[in-house]
């Protein structure tokens, strides 16, 4: 019955799961490969269900893989990456954008975006409300913003 069944929907099943997978050949024939295994495991129920009846049961079975395979893809562990990558040269540029803040400005932006404070901390070692600090910070960055876009016009 298996045999027949493989020789039947192996083509069709395999143009199915391929979909499925978005392409991905080697991943649709692993799931076709294990639904035939369940298959061989659930032969005796298979072997009392109609040729239409057993279709179904291989596409529902192969989809049902497929859903468990993803699912447990998204559910590994994540390499963890560093949670904030500045390279050297990007670094050093802020350094430069920043001398030409005020002191003020200057010491914000870069305890906020370098050092990592939020405003309500920045606010309370500068005795000023956080709004006020979220402004001087928005005001730093439109500092920077059009000194880095002339000194960039400058090199053209």
């Amino acid at each position: 019955m298996i045999d027949k069944l493989y020789m039947d929907y192996y083509n069709q099943l395999l143009w199915y799961c391929i979909k499925l997978s978005g392409n991905n050949t080697s991943f649709a024939e692993d799931i076709v490969q294990e639904t035939f295994i369940k298959a061989l495991e659930n032969a005796h129920i298979l072997c009392e269900l109609s040729e239409g009846q057993c279709r179904s049961w291989l596409y529902k079975t192969a989809k049902n893989i497929f859903i468990d395979k993803i699912r447990r893809i998204a559910n590994e562990p994540k390499p963890e990456a560093p949670l904030s990558h500045v390279d050297d040269l990007s670094l050093v540029m802020v350094k430069q954008l920043c001398n030409h803040l005020p002191a003020e400005e200057r010491a914000l932006f870069w305890l906020r975006y370098i050092e990592g404070y939020n405003s309500r901390e920045l606010g309370k070692m500068f005795d000023l409300p956080p709004s006020t600090v979220r402004s001087k910070l928005s005001s730093a960055r439109k500092k920077m913003l059009k000194i880095y876009f002339e000194e960039k016009g400058k090199g053209d």
